[in-house]
């Protein structure tokens, strides 16, 4: 039951200290009275613990433990000291015990009883307290409630206007909660597509990185590993390795591969057409299999460690229009793979094939810088060589010229000129040779290698060849022989060449023969036929072999002899053999001897029955000729340059011809204008008017008479050479002018006819 707040007001305070300890002395000197002096012998009827119910009136403590420890001395002054006879009978250590227990239970009692009551006052403090406010409070309350009835009708008023804007606003709501599931769901969308693209653009960095692949230093299998490693960031967790294939010596190969784990890829030695990627290097096209188990016949690589690869993806990878290799991307589980994975599959195989080709395009640039470097010492040597060779028959013939000029006056001496006269004419030989030869391998390294086919008999080649041989190896009594099949061998080639080619060979194994003999044989091989020019030199060693095709390359003479020629004989050989179509190999024992060996393709036979005799040829292929083809011919020589122009009418004329000269191209009209000559040398470059007017004022004016108009210059491109025949001219002849070379552009004006 609660008391109200005035209830609560009212209850008696507690007594002042004084008095209540007045009383309770009182009281306890009484019961001292009678325990000790009144009933000393015997019990007291009265418990000692009833006086300390006071307490509960006073609510002291101090009070309260005062007279517990009052009568407790009592008890035990009546036990020990009042009536200490009669403690054995009377009391017993129990009953003693049981006495001092019951007080200090009840002042414990007691104790607690007074400690709640002062809890409970408290408490009934604080709750007036409460009380008190909550008064207060109910009249604020009492305010607030009327006004809250007036805010009432304000609030019902604005609830119905609410109502109607509530109704808008969870349609608004409604609308608004599936726009927010249609972000979530755009959100898990882009959530996704940022994974994607942040395994793209960790792809996309190492591509953009792959700038760093291209240093000199990287072979492609590291170009290759860091493709495979983009194809893993790029396509995701759901591709585990990738890898570069292509076959080496038809068993399978690794160019690059990524995801193998630390050991890499086992058992990549199989067979390449068990291979995926050979499926796809035969298409062409990008391809996949959905499980590899359901093809027993093809193999996967696998890791060292964990599970196999099942399902595949693999696009080519094209170099200069051919699959060269093939992006391979496996899974461990079976798959289908999307169309996206199919087009980052061609795009990285694109990326693979422009690393690929820009590597090797470097290392070609770095071959070809080597090769030029290379070329650069060979070409400082070559003019090296040149400038030395030039410069020793260049010296000798201004010797002997002046010998010549000294002797020609003095009697004594006058019958060493002709020797003197031979030696100048083998130093300008060999002067002319050389720059011949140096003009002939720069024409035909610079690729202007015109070839003049026709259809001759090889018998007839050798034989001429031979013959022009044979004078120098009588010199030093070598046996020189030929030997050729008894039917005839047509070919269909370069005849003035290939003679080139013979001479150039015979001519060395006469020279670099000292004893025995020198054989030129041929006959048919399943490639073709076969020359062979075998000598008994001393051979060639071992270690020498590669090196005899270099220019200026010459066997032991390092002082660089004329008389063994300038080194450059070989090397025209070997060109003029590719200008053909040739082969030539060499063969050499030292002290033994030497075998060079040219290899005639079947292209350039030609079947003896098909091919139509020329006029001339006898019946056995030999030529027809007279003592001297330039016999009676009437010649007309246009040159500006005097000392050439006289030597070279001389030496027409000691071959029988009947030579007019004429210096300039006027000159030379008037000449023509006689029509009496039959064979016209036309020197291109002179002075007042140039060589190609003389041709094309002869285009409209030509002599009935002059059957050959042979054009002279340096100039032998085949360009020019075309240019000069559209002018008119029958044929270009190379200077420097011989006999030889006339008679080679009569036949050929001739033949061309």
């Amino acid at each position: 039951m609660t008391s109200s707040p005035d209830q609560v007001t009212r209850r008696p305070a507690p007594p002042p200290f004084w008095a209540s300890l007045l009383l309770c002395s009182l009281v306890t000197a009484a019961f001292g009275y009678l325990r000790l002096y009144v009933f000393h012998d015997r019990i007291f009827p009265l418990s000692s613990s009833l006086p300390l119910l006071l307490c509960l009136w006073n609510r002291d403590l101090r009070l309260l433990y005062g007279m517990s420890l009052a009568f407790s001395a009592m008890t035990l002054a009546k036990v020990f000291m009042v009536s200490p006879d009669t403690r054995a009978s009377t009391f017993d250590s129990f009953t003693i015990t049981s006495q001092l227990l019951n007080i200090w239970v009840v002042a414990a009692a007691i104790h607690r009883v007074i400690r709640l009551t002062s809890r409970l006052r408290n408490k009934r403090a604080q709750l007036e307290k409460l009380n008190s406010e909550l008064g207060s409070s109910n009249k604020e309350l009492s305010v607030s409630n009327e006004e809250l009835a007036a805010r009432e009708e304000e609030i019902s008023r604005q609830n119905e206007e609410l109502q109607s804007q509530t109704e808008e606003l969870e349609q608004q709501a409604e609308e608004l909660r599936q726009q927010a599931e249609e972000m979530e769901q755009q959100s898990a969308d882009l959530h996704e597509t940022n994974a994607e693209l942040s395994r793209r653009e960790k792809g996309m960095q190492t591509l953009l990185e792959s700038g760093r692949w291209l240093r000199s230093d990287q072979d492609e299998k590291s170009v290759m590993n860091g493709i495979c490693q983009a194809a893993l960031q790029i396509l995701g967790g759901e591709v585990h390795a990738a890898a570069v294939v292509d076959s080496d010596h038809g068993v399978t190969r690794l160019q690059g591969d990524a995801g193998f784990g630390l050991n890499g890829a086992v058992s990549s030695d199989y067979p390449f057409e068990q291979s995926f990627a050979y499926l796809v290097l035969e298409r062409g096209e990008t391809a996949y299999l959905e499980d590899v188990l359901e093809r027993s016949d093809l193999q996967l690589p696998r890791p060292a460690t964990g599970r196999p690869l099942r399902s595949v993806l693999g696009t080519p990878i094209w170099l200069e229009g051919k699959p060269v290799a093939v992006l391979v991307m496996y899974s461990r589980d079976p798959r289908n793979w999307t169309q996206q994975e199919f087009q980052i599959a061609e795009w990285l195989a694109a990326q693979a094939a422009l690393t690929l080709h820009a590597l090797r395009f470097q290392q070609e640039l770095e071959v070809k810088r080597h090769e030029a470097e290379e070329a650069s010492v060979q070409k400082t040597r070559f003019l090296a060589a040149v400038s030395h060779d030039v410069r020793t028959p260049a010296n000798a013939i201004g010797l002997l010229s002046e010998l010549i000029e000294r002797m020609a006056v003095d009697p004594e001496k006058v019958k060493q000129v002709p020797a003197l006269a031979r030696s100048l004419s083998d130093n300008a030989r060999a002067l002319i040779d050389l720059v011949s030869d140096v003009l002939d391998l720069a024409k035909f390294d610079s690729g202007q290698v015109d070839l003049q086919i026709s259809d001759f008999p090889l018998s007839s080649l050798v034989q001429a060849e031979v013959s022009q041989a044979e004078p120098a190896a009588t010199k030093k009594g070598l046996h020189l022989s030929s030997s050729l099949p008894e039917q005839e061998v047509w070919l269909r080639t370069d005849r003035m060449k290939l003679a080139r080619i013979l001479s150039n060979l015979l001519g060395n194994a006469v020279k670099f023969t000292e004893a025995g003999q020198v054989v030129l044989a041929g006959e048919a091989t399943a490639d073709g036929f076969e020359l062979r020019v075998t000598d008994t030199g001393v051979g060639i060693p071992d270690n020498q072999l590669p090196h005899i095709f270099d220019e200026f390359y010459q066997l032991r003479n390092p002082e660089r002899d004329r008389e063994k020629g300038a080194g450059l004989g070989l090397a025209i050989c070997t060109r003029l053999l590719d200008s053909l179509g040739c082969k030539v190999t060499v063969s050499s024992k030292l002290n033994v001897g030497t075998t060079f060996a040219v290899l005639l393709p079947h292209a350039l036979l030609t079947p003896g029955d098909e091919v139509p005799r020329s006029a001339g040829q006898t019946d056995e292929g030999a030529a027809v000729s007279s003592a001297s083809p330039l016999a009676g011919l009437n010649i007309l020589l246009v040159e500006d340059h005097h000392v050439t122009r006289r030597a070279m009418a001389q030496l027409l004329a000691a071959e029988g011809a009947v030579v007019s000269e004429a210096r300039t191209g006027k000159e030379a009209l008037h000449f023509l204008s006689h029509g009496l000559h039959d064979v016209m040398l036309l020197d291109l470059n002179l002075p007042d008017i140039d060589g190609s007017e003389v041709l094309k004022s002869l285009k409209t004016n030509r002599p009935a008479r002059l059957k050959r108009v042979l054009a002279v210059s340096g100039d032998v491109r085949p360009e020019r050479v075309e240019e000069v025949k559209l002018l008119g001219a029958d044929n270009l002849i190379p200077k420097p002018l011989s006999i030889e070379r006339i008679l080679e552009g009569i036949e050929g004006a001739e033949a061309a006819r």
